[in-house]
């Protein structure tokens, strides 16, 4: 069983709060992982948790966004931008046009590069909302591999007739948010649950995606307890980059990006779809 974890980093209570957390726990367990940071905040944009969350063990210090993405490099983390500023991007995506797409792409690498030294080289689309724009300018700035979508294995996207050559690397399992939506799962079994849809076999094993507000800091331990059960009986913890290494870009298909509709989760989002002849 091999399992790549990518993490958003959506709101600056995920990224100051949620990402040492997760550093630290990663590190128990020697982890890497994918983080992939917005790099701008609007106030008040935090997910609205239960009271019961004000009492949610955090075991390491608070950071600044600047020492949380500093502090994920030093690691040796993978490190990608997950746009510029998260909510923003999950309302206009979409349905963007390209002079949209191509100054929020751009704010995004220039904070980016502010702040570790070096340009992105590898992109997620906020809540999986990408537009044909994006994928094209994802070649044409040289990202070694994407991340917007849902779907089953690597594959190079096409939408609205704009085929790229960056690799998409699709997220494969169900959220912990859209889990906890179905009614016979809770917090005590969730768990359980994904453990058991991570279980089906896929050519390239299977991403998962962590929330770090949300299981950065209301459910690290739900998130423990995946990590051990993932590594037990021979299994792995592993990058998106490990994926995209392994990938042979010659025989990679073309698959078409459609919309689909996620049980627990209000928008669409985008998704692999059907292989397309090139």
């Amino acid at each position: 069983m091999r399992i790549a974890l990518k993490i958003d980093v959506a709101t600056e209570r995920g990224a100051t709060v949620g990402v040492p957390n997760l550093l630290e726990l990663f590190s128990s367990y020697q982890v890497s992982a994918t983080f992939f940071f917005a790099v701008e905040f609007r106030p008040g944009r935090g997910l609205v948790r239960r009271a019961a969350s004000l009492f949610t063990r955090r075991t390491a210090p608070r950071m600044s966004l600047e020492e949380a993405m500093q502090a994920v490099v030093e690691a040796g983390h993978e490190i990608g931008l997950f746009g510029y500023e998260a909510g923003s991007w999950r309302r206009q995506a979409a349905f963007a046009d390209a002079d949209w797409t191509r100054y929020q792409l751009a704010l995004g690498m220039e904070r980016f590069e502010a702040i570790t030294g070096h340009v992105p080289d590898r992109f997620a689309a906020p809540f999986w909302q990408p537009n044909a724009h994006l994928l094209g300018m994802e070649e044409r700035r040289g990202f070694s591999f994407a991340s917007d979508v849902r779907g089953r294995f690597p594959f190079y996207p096409q939408l609205h007739n704009i085929v790229s050559r960056c690799p998409q690397v699709p997220t494969t399992l169900p959220t912990l948010g859209e889990m906890l939506s179905r009614g016979e799962v809770t917090p005590t079994n969730v768990h359980e649950y994904l453990y058991a849809e991570s279980r089906r076999v896929l050519p390239h094993g299977h991403v998962y995606s962590v929330d770090a507000e949300e299981e950065g800091i209301e459910h690290l331990e739900i998130l423990e307890k995946l990590l051990v059960m993932w590594k037990g009986q021979e299994g792995s913890l592993r990058t998106l980059g490990d994926i995209r290494a392994e990938l042979d870009l010659e025989k990679l298909p073309v698959h078409q990006v459609g919309w689909a509709q996620v049980p627990g989760r209000q928008e669409h989002v985008a998704a692999q779809s059907l292989p397309v002849e090139v």
